[in-house]
């Protein structure tokens, strides 16, 4: 039988105080990872996680969070970049400022934190794991999701770009790509899974994508580099039409 146990790994994860990001902690925690969480507005954590209010958007903010980090910390072994948010906007209504702040939280935000990641990692010859969460939506977008998507679409191509850098070193870069996971807690109601589009008939759940994460943060994964791994239930080849919970940008 094949224990996950994340004693000794330090693990950095962005927007942990909610959804995906939170049950990610939680899972981590319990798994015996020396945690750290940065995002912008404080949650309930596990006792011994390490919090820092940081606003991903705000170049000022996430670059004295990397300096605190390198002089303080000094190590890591996994970065799970997945602080993101939702931006229900098409090509046409789109303002400069909405596409600055989703460029700057999904794609400059992991850019710099990958880098202070990659760094550290060589310094202390580590042979870590750099995983960036993006999402089906770059493979198969939502009508008026024009920033998000094409942000999402880039964290893909970034990542395979990082892993052509860093794989020398022995740095795992790697993508995931969630779909129809209900984020607000774990459960949701029995009508909204009856309606879900994809193919299991039902929605996933943030402890789904966890268990993934934790997998490839630990040691037992040790080959998969530079491409995208898709936890969708199936929503990718489904033609069933979404929820329309989902279409809004409710969920």
């Amino acid at each position: 039988m094949l224990n996950i146990d994340l004693s000794g790994k330090v693990c950095l994860i962005t927007g942990g105080t909610s959804g995906i990001g939170l049950k990610t902690v939680d899972l981590f925690t319990k798994l015996n990872a020396t945690v750290y969480v940065i995002d912008k507005k404080e949650g309930i954590l596990p006792n011994n996680v390490h919090f820092e209010k940081v606003d991903l958007a705000n170049r000022k903010e996430l670059l004295n969070f990397i300096e605190w980090y390198e002089k303080n910390v000094g190590e890591i072994h996994v970065l799970i970049n997945n602080a993101s948010r939702n931006s229900r906007f098409s090509v046409l209504d789109t303002t400069l400022e909405e596409w600055d702040e989703m460029i700057n939280l999904n794609l400059t935000a992991q850019f710099l934190l990958s880098k202070m990641a990659a760094r550290l990692m060589i310094k202390n010859k580590t042979k870590g794991k750099i995983i960036n969460i993006s999402a089906i939506q770059s493979k198969f977008p939502l009508e008026n999701s024009f920033p998000y998507v094409t942000t999402k679409g880039g964290q893909i191509s970034m990542s395979r770009s990082m892993a052509v850098d860093l794989g020398k070193y022995g740095i795992q870069v790697i993508t995931v790509l969630p779909g129809s996971i209900y984020s607000k807690n774990d459960e949701p109601s029995l009508d909204l899974d009856k309606r879900a589009a994809t193919l299991l008939g039902r929605m996933g759940r943030t402890s789904e994508i966890a268990y993934l994460l934790a997998f490839l943060a630990s040691d037992l994964n040790t080959f998969i580099m530079g491409t995208e791994i898709v936890i969708d239930g199936g929503r990718l080849i489904s033609r069933k039409p979404d929820p329309e919970e989902i279409t809004k940008g409710e969920i």
